[in-house]
């Protein structure tokens, strides 16, 4: 699996000169963002997103570089999520098998 770049944030925080608490925490927010695949992407922005609140989408694709409908699709797959108790889709699985019994 080919690993992604590295975004560096675009907040008006972390374009300060010097380094800062909230900087060190975008940077590890973008490394760990860097090593996922595109759902987990998605569902820890939008993870992020429903912790910040309103505003949340716009300020964490500054963060992250993600699309602000990236990040809306992520928080509402998480909110589906929690609605279900399944692990598959209906229908998901393997099929059925039909068994042959032989009269002897």
């Amino acid at each position: 699996m080919r690993k992604q770049p590295v975004h560096q944030c675009e907040c008006l925080e972390c374009q300060q000169p010097g380094s800062s608490f909230v900087k060190a925490i975008h940077e590890h927010m973008n490394f760990l963002l860097s090593t996922l695949n595109e759902r987990q992407r998605r569902l820890y922005a939008g993870l992020e997103s429903k912790k910040i609140g309103h505003g949340g989408d716009r300020q964490l694709a500054m963060i992250t570089g993600l699309s602000v409908n990236t990040i809306a699709k992520g928080r509402r797959e998480l909110e589906q999520a929690a609605g279900s108790d399944r692990i598959r889709a209906p229908g998901g699985g393997r099929l059925r098998v039909e068994k042959n019994i032989r009269c002897s």
